[in-house]
């Protein structure tokens, strides 16, 4: 068998490369002269990935989350004491209390007036006792919250960002977050909206700096992600 010569098939080979490059080039040519404005929308920096059935897993659309960032003022900073778990005689608990103390001393006093037994001395001294522990129910916890009111509150910025998913809080080291998969429980009083994560950590959020445009988004993904808080009071 004849044998072929090396330059000819150098030569058919580069024909061929050439032939190629024209068909290709020809192709695309007739898509872009076939390719309608409607059909080419504009890149949107998204990234995508095709992957074959077998192992594909479930694709994840980047999520969009609001970012807001305030500082919180003493009152508010009070409020959100007051209603944490910080104190649990409060509010209806308080008031009951309060009012059994309040018997109790009404009881003491008619017996140290209305009687003269052995006992008179304590019953006047521990009708002064339920008083004073009425004015430590309602005073005690007062003035604490409102000491660490104004400390907590010095005027450092919060900063967060609110997905559908969760609440990313701070930067950096001090960063955390909030799952809102109806683990955390959603409280609302005086302009305030406050989420327990748990027993030790919450978060609050001024309504006063939501934009009104995101307002019943915000209010949307907090609510559907949270339950509503149990009241110990």
């Amino acid at each position: 068998m004849k044998q072929q010569d090396p330059a000819g098939r150098n030569e058919i080979e580069e024909h061929r490369d050439e032939q190629l490059i024209d068909d290709i080039s020809h192709e695309l040519e007739m898509i872009e002269n076939n390719q309608k404005p409607d059909e080419n929308p504009e890149w949107d920096v998204s990234e995508s990935a095709l992957v074959a059935d077998d192992d594909a897993e479930e694709y994840e659309i980047p999520e969009t989350g609001i970012k807001i960032a305030y500082a919180l003022t003493p009152e508010e900073m009070y409020q959100c004491l007051y209603h944490s778990k910080l104190y649990k005689t409060k509010g209806s608990r308080a008031i009951a209390q309060s009012v059994i103390f309040g018997l109790a001393a009404v009881v003491f006093f008619l017996t140290y007036f209305l009687t003269r037994s052995q006992y008179h001395g304590y019953h006047l001294f521990f009708g002064c006792l339920c008083l004073v522990m009425i004015a430590v129910i309602w005073l005690v916890p007062y003035f604490h919250m409102k000491s660490l009111a104004n400390i907590m509150a010095d005027g450092k910025t919060v900063e967060a960002e609110i997905y559908p998913t969760h609440i990313d809080i701070g930067r950096e080291d001090g960063a955390w977050s909030i799952e809102l998969d109806g683990s955390a429980e959603i409280a609302e009083f005086d302009g305030i909206i406050m989420i327990y994560a748990d027993e030790e950590r919450s978060f609050a959020i001024p309504e006063r700096v939501i934009e009104p445009e995101v307002y019943n988004e915000i209010k949307a993904i907090l609510l559907s992600g949270t339950m509503p808080e149990e009241s110990e009071e």
